[in-house]
């Protein structure tokens, strides 16, 4: 009978000790929650936001959600959506230290408070007085009901007074959400010259006096400038004539599908440019980086990679010299040579032939004629490469060859071009090298 009470006794032991336990689990996140809340100045819902209004003493800033975009208030201007959910999450991140129970807001700067932050949303107002520092330095004192006050990181706050309408601002130069792959069309109009290049596929090709193709990662580079760059600074006392804009000496011209936008630049400020787009009235400071950057000579926009193939992707190689033919052809992971299957053909060498290939580049370009392809031993040419990948076939011919160059032609783009003599090594392979030791 001791056993079976002792045992009852364990049983509901046990049971109150997993209720106990259950009840923690379930209600300790809601508890964390409430606590986490309760630290907050502001409880509103991100999303709910439709308003902020920021007073530093003689500084009044007041943001209103327009539906697509955000817009400063008595100014029209629009925002930086990026800048506004940053300045939200600030906002909404502010936590109490310390709350104190006073009669007197006088003491605290509160009673007549000249810095306030306020959001509204969701019906609601949601106010924040801020007063005087702390005697520690770290805190300044704060209240929303103007009966309690909250002690909070004054560096939190701070952060937020001092921002300045410019911070707020959209400052893209060119202010539309644009795909850089979308671009279709791009030109650049400048007193020294005029280049106009046409995208074909994933290819970019140059339009304006020749017809070749344009290096990818320089026009990468221009468009950075463009449109991941940003307006420096607005200018709203000064007229077009006197910024240089009433006749533009740049213009940029962007065409995506249906839609073209441009960009003039004016005159010069120190190492920034005056300048307006075709979306916005306004005028405002570039850095010069965005005209300084692009060469004044074309041919340094043209591509000057021969061999633009991924290496593990190319699956037949042709080595042509004179009447001798290597042709090199994958077979799952496996190379060999068409012509001798019993020599074992080393992969690591393959790669590393293709890997040099890719690095060859153009040094010179010479302007083509049919009569020159002879004059460069280039008709017939003494050596000729090939590759094929899953995309392409790529073709190169090499040709004379001096102490400091060599002659070449690319059949596909119809150029004439030299690399340096010292790429001789890199193009001029027998078939020894390519077979396993």
């Amino acid at each position: 009978m001791k056993v079976f009470r002792k045992t009852l006794l364990l049983f509901g032991v046990l049971i109150i000790l997993s209720a106990y336990y259950f009840y923690e689990i379930k209600t300790t996140p809601i508890k964390e929650k409430k606590k986490q809340e309760n630290k907050k100045l502001f409880v509103i819902e991100k999303e709910k936001v439709n308003s902020i209004y920021i007073k530093n003493r003689d500084k009044e800033i007041e943001i209103m959600n327009g539906g697509k975009n955000w817009i400063i208030k008595g100014k029209n201007y629009e925002c930086d959506k990026n800048e506004i959910e940053s300045l939200i999450n600030k906002i909404l991140a502010i936590e109490i230290e310390k709350t104190i129970e006073v009669n007197d807001l006088s003491l605290y700067g509160l009673d007549k408070s000249d810095k306030i932050i306020e959001l509204e949303g969701d019906g609601e107002k949601y106010t924040l007085y801020i007063g005087d520092e702390a005697p520690t330095g770290s805190y300044v004192y704060t209240t929303k009901d103007k009966k309690n006050i909250n002690l909070v990181y004054k560096w939190d706050i701070e952060n937020i007074l001092k921002k300045e309408i410019f911070d707020f601002r959209d400052k893209r130069i060119i202010p539309v959400d644009i795909v850089k792959t979308d671009i279709e069309e791009f030109e650049i109009k400048r007193a020294k010259y005029n280049y106009y290049f046409v995208k074909n596929g994933d290819y970019w090709y140059i339009k304006d006096g020749i017809n070749d193709l344009a290096s990818k990662e320089k026009l990468d580079e221009i468009f950075e400038n463009i449109f991941d760059r940003k307006i420096k600074e607005y200018t709203e006392d000064k007229s077009e004539i006197e910024c240089g804009l009433e006749k533009p000496h740049s213009t940029f011209r962007i065409k995506i599908k249906n839609n073209e936008y441009f960009l003039y630049l004016g005159k010069k400020k120190g190492n920034l440019y005056y300048a307006k787009n075709s979306l916005k009235p306004y005028i405002f400071l570039v850095e010069d980086k965005i005209l300084e950057d692009i060469p004044e000579e074309i041919n340094k926009l043209r591509e000057r990679k021969l061999f633009d193939f991924n290496v593990f992707g190319v699956n037949e190689i042709t080595i042509i010299k004179g009447n001798e033919e290597l042709k090199f052809l994958k077979e799952k992971d496996t190379w060999y040579l068409e012509k001798d299957k019993t020599k074992k053909i080393s992969k690591k060498k393959i790669e590393d032939f293709l890997s040099d290939l890719r690095h060859i580049e153009i040094e010179n370009f010479i302007d083509y004629s049919e009569n020159k392809l002879k004059d460069y031993s280039l008709f017939p040419p003494e050596i000729k490469i090939s590759a094929i990948d899953e995309t392409k076939k790529i073709e190169i011919h090499f040709g004379k060859k001096t102490d400091k160059e060599i002659y070449g032609y690319h059949p596909r783009r119809k150029i004439l071009f030299t690399i340096p003599s010292s790429d001789y090594e890199k193009i001029n392979k027998e078939k020894g090298f390519f077979i396993e030791k």
